[in-house]
């Protein structure tokens, strides 16, 4: 247990570094600018009502390269330094090792939430009210949700591409595939080949966190939310799943020589 700790605590450290800190408060800057010049501030100020795009649009666009950016080499980083075979020539399991991957990057990504969050629900507080602001606090968990998904993808491209370089290409090729705008091609694509209904379009879409976030932006609609939540669950633990059997199978003593 305690060299789990050991393994947390170095894992944080990595991943919550300069560069994390840098990209998202990057990220949230970018949405208090977009809040201030889209319809955002102007609904808040004179309909006393939260534009949902103007608080997630630039996550809903970036968000994907912003998360990977910071996971994408948790562990083809210590393999490229031999740190990973040290790590397992002290006893520490494989299982060990993953364990503590996969709690640091919850703890980041619950981290990110607060720093996107925290900004933009200080500036609705000084234009509103903070009950108005508390209500951003809802999206807390699904926006944890949200970067979880592509931190499980940042890691499980990190275990597959053995390499910090080719894991970087991977993961803003994987960004880029799953940006909403470019995302709801492929289905609509898929639909008209083989004549699939708009309704079979629209849950396949759902497939990209983006479009699982767009559906979020009606608070009353119940089922939009439960569909997001189990479909963010579903993808969080498949991804890490495989990235777990694939992780367990392959050789890693001496991979740096």
């Amino acid at each position: 247990m305690k060299s789990v700790t050991k393994l947390i605590c170095r894992d944080l450290r990595r991943a919550f570094g300069l560069r994390t800190l840098g990209i998202w408060v990057v990220m949230a800057l970018f949405t208090i600018y977009f809040f201030f010049f889209s319809n955002g501030r102007r609904e808040l100020v004179e309909n006393n009502r939260l534009e949902y795009m103007s608080l997630f649009l630039p996550l809903i666009i970036f968000g994907a390269w912003a998360v990977m950016a910071v996971f994408f080499d948790l562990i083809s980083a210590d393999r490229e330094r031999n740190v990973l075979d040290c790590i397992l020539c002290s006893g520490t399991t494989k299982k060990h090792v993953f364990i503590a991957k996969i709690i640091a990057t919850a703890i980041v990504s619950l981290a990110l939430s607060f720093i996107y969050l925290a900004p933009i629900a200080i500036i609705v507080t000084c234009l509103s009210s903070a009950q108005r602001a508390a209500m951003i606090g809802k999206y807390l968990l699904p926006l944890w949700g949200f970067i979880m998904v592509f931190a499980a993808l940042g890691l499980m491209i990190s275990v597959f591409a053995r390499s910090s370089k080719v894991a970087m290409i991977w993961s803003l090729a994987s960004g880029l595939v799953l940006m909403p705008r470019f995302f709801v091609l492929i289905p609509e694509g898929i639909g008209k080949v083989l004549n699939l209904s708009t309704q079979t379009v629209e849950k396949i879409s759902m497939i990209s966190p983006g479009i699982m976030m767009e559906a979020l932006s009606n608070p009353n609609n119940t089922s939009s939310w439960t569909t997001v939540v189990v479909g963010f669950t579903i993808g969080i633990v498949v991804l890490f799943g495989i990235a777990y059997i694939a992780f367990k199978n392959q050789d890693e003593y001496n991979y740096g020589e």
